[in-house]
């Protein structure tokens, strides 16, 4: 039971399970729905290659989460180096067997696992490129449900003439959701490189707070959480127009919990040190996690 656990933990089950949930939202409330079964599939392969990431860049980062995270470190404990390059394996290649039905989705899938290995093996450690990488992989979960259900029409001539104004709207919606996941995932992948500052800076990576330093990063956290709050607080009046209140409302209540715990810490943090510690950062990535978890939950009330 012990080794059924540690598996769970090593490929981030919370996170797999948002990301089911974020995509299942956007199928089932954002745009029309397609094949039950080909959804699903897309599903599965999206949250296996997701997995198989999370496994890999647990791999490379063994030594660094040695440092970060002791009581909390898998590869090496749990489970042996070897033993985690073949959970590796065959989650990325289930994941992408599951993508064969539709070449354009398998190849995007394919991209998606070579980003997520290139990220763990390399990225991780270049300035801004690693936490790019994974907000886009994050945001692209939320875009590919629409871009499945555009490419299962257009190969219905009559379907798509008949969906397509349908479709306008939905992409209008994807859009504004891909744009939220995507930036929240950044400010929060940034607050979690300061976190982990400790480790990474004996590891040699070039993160934004070891290459600029902790208040550079703090500073650039609460730039980009106001940028945030203002494109929440458009999106908010873009769906109340829409006619989609309660989602407006909870788009909102997102973006004040954020601004709240986030952008306030922050500011504590630059004008004391006392908090700027792993545990301050560690509170405000799980508060970034909640933020992003109510926005994503608004989806729910707008079909």
């Amino acid at each position: 039971m012990k080794k059924i656990w540690a598996f769970f933990r090593l490929v981030r089950w919370p996170n797999l399970l948002i990301t089911a949930l974020m995509m299942c939202l956007v199928h089932y409330c954002l745009v029309p729905s397609g094949s039950a079964v080909m959804f699903t599939l897309l599903v599965i392969s999206m949250v296996l290659v997701q997995a198989g990431g999370y496994v890999i860049n647990d791999i490379f980062d063994k030594d660094i989460d040695a440092i970060n995270k002791p009581d909390k470190q898998i590869v090496g404990k749990d489970f042996t180096e070897r033993q985690c390059h073949i959970f590796y394996i065959i989650l990325t290649i289930i994941g992408l067997c599951c993508a064969l039905a539709d070449t354009k989705i398998f190849a995007c899938m394919v991209l998606l696992a070579c980003l997520l290995y290139s990220y763990s093996r390399r990225y991780k450690k270049k300035l801004v490129i690693g936490n790019l990488i994974v907000s886009l992989s994050v945001a692209f979960a939320v875009f590919v449900p629409w871009l499945y259900e555009m490419l299962y029409i257009s190969q219905h001539e009559l379907l798509l003439v008949t969906m397509k104004p349908l479709m306008q709207v939905s992409l209008r919606l994807v859009l504004i959701y891909t744009a939220f996941a995507f930036i929240m995932t950044f400010i929060r992948e940034i607050v979690k490189d300061m976190e982990d500052v400790e480790g990474d800076g004996r590891s040699n990576c070039r993160t934004i707070p070891i290459a600029w330093g902790i208040k550079a990063a703090q500073i650039i956290v609460l730039v980009l959480g106001i940028l945030t709050f203002v494109m929440i607080m458009y999106a908010k009046e873009d769906l109340h127009g829409l006619g989609f209140k309660t989602a407006s409302y909870m788009l909102n209540a997102s973006g004040v919990f954020m601004f709240m715990m986030v952008l306030g810490g922050n500011i504590f943090g630059l004008l004391d040190a006392s908090f700027r510690t792993p545990k301050q950062f560690h509170i405000q990535s799980i508060a970034m996690k909640i933020s992003m978890l109510i926005g994503v939950l608004s989806m729910f009330f707008i079909k």
